[in-house]
């Protein structure tokens, strides 16, 4: 099973590593690679290959321009004479590129595809036999690939598949033309064939093909020549990207699944690592750019039909071209908030009940990341203004609904109104009602890029960006088939306190990777103990010590501020990297570190050579120099040795709202709330100052 071992050399190349590294996967990737990437081809495999009606094939042409092919054929037309050796019975579709790529040494990868159950398989090799009957490949790397974006099809072999050198009409393209556009704009799915060797002998070097899939139009075409498509969560071995990072060029193959037509491209390719557009589309890790070189436009070449029979549930939390134009224009024209109705309430406990909405124009939602929130305004009865607050949305990201799942307050908590709004869900909202919130924010959210084994530990109703993230995790886990582990450890005061136990139990039966645990400070005394709860007490580092072997985890804690410092700091005891562990309190509180070497102090962007300017807290009689490294004025408080309430850190809530008695304040980002005349929000705010040289207008603050 093991095709590398930890003696040889890495399974991946230059850019593939490089590409790891840049995204802080190399580790994890290295180490799977090792494992799981083979140098011959397993029973399972061979069978699947002997089974398939098409492989799809990346080659290089003369001029060094990969292209993405495909060759078909009746089940069995691939075989496999031992575990090294690969045999394709048939030859290149007419006006098929490969036709003429074809030679002996060359460097081909292959892809094959079982699109009825979503199974797939890659492989890498050299073309060491080229007759009339077809060709054969010798394996130099080949691994399974998880089914994600892959859409479920039926096939029906064409009488044509036994005649594929029959002409076809044939348009070759420098620009796309109305036809390729429409194919472009409607796929759920394309082939790219990318290739990089700087050493033909190293099994990690040479072409490779790869399947990618969305929802249809995911490939936005932007020109004649240009057009861009949104990267998702993978493997995380970045074949595809790292060729293209050594050598940005690619080959795409579009199939036209219901007449056939194949549009072959060869392009310059450019990855776009970051960008206000890839932030706003929901699930895009990237974009890559492709711009036109050669193209071929085969009519009705295809001699398999296909039938449609589902999306792939990971499309799910993915976003659309459409939803980022939406986003980037509500970003530019300010905060816009959409009308939701209520379309379901479940009571989760004694004092907690989850809220369904779905937009109330029947539009797409805005696809959140799991762990973030949603901003919601409360116009509460008998008040002529609206309160502002934040829920976490508990459920996996998907294209129809937000779950809020909000816990019932008491009137007043730590020195500030509260409950207000939470009061107001639980008696007000009922089945048709219409709330009023902005798209998602937040960035307290799960790393999907990550491999390592994650850790939830949430307090209260803490649990809510838990479950979401604990949803999105096992959909990840049965859309690859991976195995990474997850531990859910939650404390709650007893079972009337704890919400969804059942939800949890179940999935803990039917996912084998999960481990649960709850720990309850009052069990109830007809709560059982391996039913209702765990363990008893409240959560604590020798608990998580008797739980977990403290290798290399991904932490996420949830909870009010005492429960998240005292986990945390247990946690930091047993030298645990901070970039490992993620926070988020829920409700007001203080930073946990004051350091600006922890790195956990999040600081605003670079603001340039600003003036420093000098901030009076009036009423605690503070005087601080703020300049640019000193973040947000929250942040200059908190370093001052001051705990100012706040909530969200994000410009939703006003509950950071300070008036400022003189002076002014700039906002690094605009807020997602706009905050009373005469007043700040501290959370996201800086001393208003020129550039350069030194401001000799304080700005006093009423804290």
């Amino acid at each position: 099973m093991v095709m590398v071992s930890i003696d040889t050399q890495s399974p991946f190349h230059r850019g593939e590593r490089e590409v790891q590294a840049r995204l802080g996967v190399r580790e994890q990737a290295e180490g799977l690679g090792r494992r799981f990437i083979r140098d011959h081809l397993p029973e399972q495999h061979q069978a699947f290959y002997a089974q398939l009606p098409m492989i799809f094939v990346g080659s290089v042409d003369q001029l060094g321009r990969p292209w993405a092919s495909v060759l078909v054929g009746q089940s069995g037309f691939i075989s496999t004479p031992d575990e090294h050796t690969l045999h394709i019975n048939t030859q290149p579709i007419f006006g098929d590129p490969l036709k003429h790529n074809l030679s002996v040494g060359m460097q081909a990868g292959l892809l094959g595809i079982e699109y009825q159950n979503r199974r797939r398989n890659r492989m890498t090799g050299k073309l060491t036999g080229l007759h009339q009957d077809g060709i054969e490949i010798a394996v130099d790397q080949t691994f399974g690939n998880c089914p994600q974006y892959i859409q479920a099809r039926n096939y029906t072999c064409l009488p044509g598949i036994d005649r594929l050198g029959e002409q076809r009409p044939v348009q070759q393209l420098t620009r796309l033309n109305p036809r390729a556009r429409a194919m472009l704009s409607s796929a759920d799915n394309f082939y790219i064939a990318t290739h990089y060797s700087e050493n033909p002998e190293d099994i990690s070097h040479g072409a490779d093909v790869s399947h990618r899939g969305g929802k249809p139009g995911f490939v936005r075409v932007e020109d004649d020549r240009s057009f861009t498509f949104p990267d998702f969560t993978g493997n995380n071995h970045f074949n595809t990207l790292g060729n293209i990072q050594m050598n940005p060029r690619a080959g795409l193959l579009f199939i036209d699944f219901d007449n056939g037509d194949l549009l072959y491209l060869t392009c310059s390719a450019e990855i776009i690592w970051d960008s206000e557009e890839r932030q706003a589309f929901d699930g895009a890790q990237r974009l890559v750019r492709f711009t036109l070189d050669e193209g071929l436009l085969v009519e009705q070449a295809m001699p398999i039909r296909w039938e449609f029979l589902e999306y792939s549930p990971s499309l799910e939390k993915t976003g659309s071209w459409e939803e980022v134009a939406e986003k980037v224009a509500e970003r530019a024209e300010g905060n816009v908030y959409r009308n939701y109705q209520v379309t379901q309430v479940e009571r989760e406990s004694e004092i907690i009940s989850s809220f369904y909405l779905k937009p109330a124009d029947g539009e797409n939602i805005h696809c959140h990341t799991a762990g973030q929130f949603l901003p919601i305004e409360i116009q509460l009865p008998g008040s002529e203004s609206s309160i502002y607050r934040t829920y976490t949305i508990s459920n996996a990201p998907n294209a129809e609904f937000y779950r809020l799942t909000i816990k019932k307050e008491p009137p007043i908590k730590a020195g500030m109104p509260a409950g207000l709004s939470s009061n107001y869900f639980h008696d007000q909202i009922e089945l048709g009602s219409t709330i009023r919130a902005l798209s998602p924010r937040g960035k307290f959210t799960l790393n999907e890029t990550s491999l390592r084994p994650v850790v939830l530990i949430s307090g209260g109703v803490g649990i809510t960006p838990m479950i979401s993230m604990l949803e999105q995790l096992a959909g990840d886990s049965t859309g690859c088939g991976c195995n990474r582990q997850v531990w859910f450890i939650h404390g709650a005061r007893n079972s009337q306190q704890q919400a969804f136990n059942k939800q949890v139990r179940e999935l803990e039966q039917d996912w084998p990777c999960l481990n649960v645990h709850y720990r309850h400070s009052q069990p109830l005394a007809d709560d059982v103990a391996g039913v209702d709860y765990d363990s008893r007490g409240h959560i604590d580092i020798e608990l998580l010590k008797s739980l977990l072997s403290f290798d290399d985890y991904d932490f996420y804690l949830c909870g009010p501020q005492v429960f998240i410092e005292s986990v945390y700091t247990g946690i930091k005891s047993l030298n645990v990297a901070d970039e490992r562990i993620h926070y988020e309190f829920f409700g007001p509180g203080a930073a946990l570190h004051k350091e600006k070497s922890n790195g956990f102090n999040k600081s605003v962007k670079p603001l340039g050579d600003r003036k420093p300017v000098k901030v009076e807290f009036a009423r605690s009689g503070i005087e601080a120099i703020w300049d640019s490294s000193k973040g947000t004025l929250l942040e200059l408080a908190e370093a001052e040795g001051l705990q100012p309430v706040y909530s969200c850190r994000s410009g939703v809530c006003q509950t950071c709202s300070c008036k400022i008695i003189s002076g002014d304040v700039d906002y690094a980002e605009p807020p997602m709330a706009e905050p009373q005349l005469g007043e700040a929000l501290i959370c996201c705010s800086i001393p208003q100052s020129e550039q350069g040289g030194h401001s000799d207008v304080p700005l006093v603050l009423d804290l």
